[in-house]
């Protein structure tokens, strides 16, 4: 799905309450799917694993399946990562790896600036917004959009009104 280029905004042509609107209807939608989706793949990582070991033990699988599996051996090709690096730096070298520790403690230490945006107690956006923001921002149909929230989004939404509050943000 091609997405379009980012758009630069003038500041002084935006309205500030559909901005806001739109990116707490984007947070609450997003968050709901993006849980579903922690939940699936989790399960997946799971599965994959003991998939892994039924492999491992020679279980055997069926031609007539309409799925398979097999155990791939390929060089490593994910580069090491600054966290990964540091840890190395400051396992061999420790005293070395002092200047650079105490840099990692006082960044850990730095406050953040965060912007905190939901919605009021007791209030909520119109459903048709959200339609329409699921329709205008993943450019699907309306009526994808609608059975979409109204099929599975907002009951999940609704269930979750328990714990509903302001949503963080960092910023810089």
């Amino acid at each position: 799905m091609a997405r379009k280029k980012k758009e630069e905004s003038d500041i002084n042509l935006l309205d500030f309450k559909d901005t806001l609107e739109e990116a707490i209807a984007c947070s609450r939608l997003g968050r709901t799917i993006a849980s579903y989706g922690a939940i699936l793949t989790g399960r997946e990582k799971r599965f994959a694993t003991l998939v892994y070991h039924l492999l491992k033990a020679k279980k055997e699988l069926s031609d007539e399946w309409p799925v398979m599996a097999q155990i791939s051996e390929e060089k490593k090709s994910k580069k090491t990562s600054p966290t990964e690096a540091i840890k190395w730096f400051a396992e061999k070298y420790p005293k070395k790896a002092q200047p650079l520790l105490a840099k990692l403690q006082s960044k850990y230490d730095e406050e953040e600036t965060s912007v905190l945006y939901g919605l009021k107690e007791g209030k909520d956006l119109p459903d048709e917004f959200y339609v329409n923001t699921l329709k205008t921002v993943l450019e699907v149909p309306q009526h994808e959009a609608a059975v979409l929230y109204h099929g599975i989004l907002k009951p999940v939404m609704i269930r979750q009104e328990e714990e509903k509050g302001l949503t963080g943000l960092v910023i810089k």
